[in-house]
Order: structure tokens, then sequence, then C-alpha cells
């Protein structure tokens, strides 16, 4: 019987019982230590939310065996505890299922944990839209993420106001969007998970896309920001050639306007 007052068991019952926690974790479920006692109820409701995430994104899965590895369980406890916004929860929760493998060495888990961690929850969120409109726009093509030639074609325009809506900006935020773009733009450049990429009036972007008739943002994917997006919805042990495969779904539960609105830059305009 485990003990009522190890951390494996407070955390496990947050999320409906220890033996999920150990279903998912695998042998690394002792590295959960008794230092969870000294933990605010938020961290622990934060951390159950990120452990019930990967729970849903496993499925059948969970039953199967593996572990997840102890460098990536660190990153979890140790930054995902202190994430509250459910696009947090969704990555993290990913990269806890993405992680369960019978791979013992396989802690690529640890660097995604770690690159989440270092995004703000704009450059997160701009993450997401930008890569749920890519995967919307090009799903089911022939597509070599590897190959700069085909990333080329994937270039999208993102006009200001569509983006501005997208985010969701509140009143407050609203006077400071032009910043929050430009933070957001730049900090995903910065970590290679955009390239290519300009901003700015209507007149500027038509020095390369001569169609625009509004201020916007132009970027082009990068292979490592659609290994983001896989790894944040339990696929990072699949081959990321995979992400235009219809098969994959990547659902929308935040219910995020993105997409329909982002216009596809054809391969004579680049």
């Amino acid at each position: 019987m485990i003990d009522p007052g190890t951390g494996l068991a407070i955390l496990g019952s947050a999320i409906g019982g220890a033996k999920v926690l150990e279903k998912i974790l695998g042998p690394t479920s002792e590295y959960i230590g008794t230092q969870i006692k000294e933990w605010t109820i938020k961290r622990v409701e934060n951390t159950s939310n990120i452990f019930q995430n990967a729970e849903k994104k496993l499925g059948d899965k969970i039953n199967e065996d593996g572990k997840v590895p102890p460098k990536v369980l660190k990153g979890i406890l140790e930054d995902g505890a202190w994430c509250e916004e459910e696009l947090q929860v969704e990555y993290f929760g990913g990269v806890l299922a993405s992680s369960r493998s019978g791979i013992s060495r396989d802690d690529r888990g640890a660097y995604f944990t770690s690159l989440i961690s270092r995004l703000s929850t704009y450059q997160l969120r701009t993450h997401y839209l930008f890569y749920q409109s890519i995967k919307q726009h090009f799903n089911g093509k022939n597509i070599n993420i590897g190959e700069p030639k085909d990333r080329s074609k994937l270039q999208l325009f993102v006009p200001f106001t569509t983006y501005i809506e997208a985010m969701d900006f509140s009143k407050d935020e609203v006077p400071n969007n032009w910043n929050l773009m430009i933070h957001s733009v730049w900090g995903l450049n910065k970590e290679e998970l955009i390239e290519n990429f300009l901003y700015g009036g209507a007149d500027f972007i038509k020095t390369s896309y001569k169609e625009a008739s509004q201020d916007g943002i132009l970027f082009q994917p990068t292979t490592l920001g659609v290994e983001l997006l896989m790894w944040a919805f339990g696929y990072g042990q699949q081959d990321i050639n995979n992400f235009f495969k219809i098969e994959l779904i990547f659902t929308n539960d935040q219910q995020i306007k993105i997409g329909e609105t982002f216009i596809t830059i054809k391969k004579e305009q680049t």
C-alpha cells in the first residue's frame, strides 16, 4: 500500500489515483519524493492538470510498457508546476505523453520542457496559432519539413487584425498589442521556431507579398517549430514528416480562433 503521506500519494490523489501516476511514469514514479508535501495547493493542481492532459493523450497506450525519463519529470515538476494557462498545460502534458516510451535514454522531452518554460504566454500562443494554421492550410500535402525548398512553400501572411483577434487580447493589453506581437515573433525567431519572417505596414509587406492589402506578419515554419507542436500533442515519437498526414489530429480544445483567414503565399510570390 502506498503511504498516504508520500509525494506519489499526494499528487496521485489529485489526478484520480497514484496508480494512474505510476502507469504514466513507469519506474520513474519512484523519483516523486516527499518534497511535494511542501507544495502549495495551486502547484499540486497545476501539475495534476498536466498529468491528466498526458493521460488523455496517451489513451490506451498508457497500458503498454514504458517509462518517462527522470530528466523529463524534473522539468514537469520544476517548471510545469508554475504554469496555469490552459495552453501551457496542453504543451507540457503533450511532452509528458510523448516522452513515455520503451527507450530509457530518450530524454528529448527534457529539451522541450526547457524550451516551453522559456517561452512567454504570448510567444507560446503565437507558436500555437501559427503552426495550427500551417497544419490546417497544408494538411494532406506531401511535404518534407527538413527540406528548405519545401518549407519555403509554407509561408503564410497573417493580417494584423486577425492576429489580434486570435491572441484574444484584453482591453488592458490592446494598447500594447504591437509591442506584444514584436516580442512574440522575435522570441520565436530567437528560439528558431520561425524563420524568414517580417512584419509591418501593407506597403512594406508588399515588398515580399505584393497582394498584401493591410498590415501584418509574414512567416515561414521551421523544423523545430513543427517538432514542438508534435511533441505538444503527444506525437513526439513519430516521424516529423507525418505532420501533414490527415490522420494526425491536433484538436483545438481551447477554441482559439486560428488559421482560416491566414493567407497562403504561393510559391511564385515568394
